[in-house]
């Protein structure tokens, strides 16, 4: 369920390091592609040393071409980092500029976020923010909540 109190919100520049593929949405719900990587990153947590706190986020990149559930796009998942200077094995890197963005809150198990980004694509037309989207970030700050009722994922949408 989308929550009613949306923000705006200054971010500085946020480096990640995670693990990363291309696929589409339908792919992702048949072969379970974000969560496999969540399960890689949640493995070399240990060996990355310079998180910045516990969240693990999803970075959603898409291409300039209209969006369909089978429109393949970048899934990143990873943890957010002071810097670069240990990168584990296989892990790659990626950098968001900072910027204004506005944050949205699904309440409720990860299981029905489709809902939320649902509605909050509908708010973001009724409030004139029609623009292409060259991605969007979820923040999952308790991992072992995600199929809670009460459970919140921060979703961060680029102004």
């Amino acid at each position: 369920m989308l929550l009613k109190d949306v923000e705006k919100v200054h971010k500085q520049r946020m480096n990640f390091i995670g693990f990363s593929t291309k696929a589409s949405l339908n792919e992702d719900i048949q072969l379970n592609i974000v969560k496999n990587l969540r399960e890689q990153v949640l493995i070399q947590l240990p060996f990355i040393k310079n998180r910045i706190d516990n969240s693990i986020f999803l970075i959603q990149l898409y291409d300039e071409e209209e969006w369909t559930p089978d429109t393949p796009y970048t899934h990143i998942v990873a943890v957010e980092v002071s810097d670069f200077s240990f990168v584990p094995n296989a892990m790659i890197t990626h950098t968001i500029p900072n910027g204004e963005f506005l944050v949205f809150k699904h309440q409720g198990p990860e299981e029905n976020i489709d809902n939320t980004y649902m509605a909050m694509n509908d708010w973001l037309e009724d409030h004139n923010y029609v623009t292409l989207r060259p991605f969007d970030i979820e923040q999952w700050d308790d991992l072992a909540a995600m199929n809670n009722h009460n459970h919140i994922i921060k979703l961060y949408i680029p102004l």
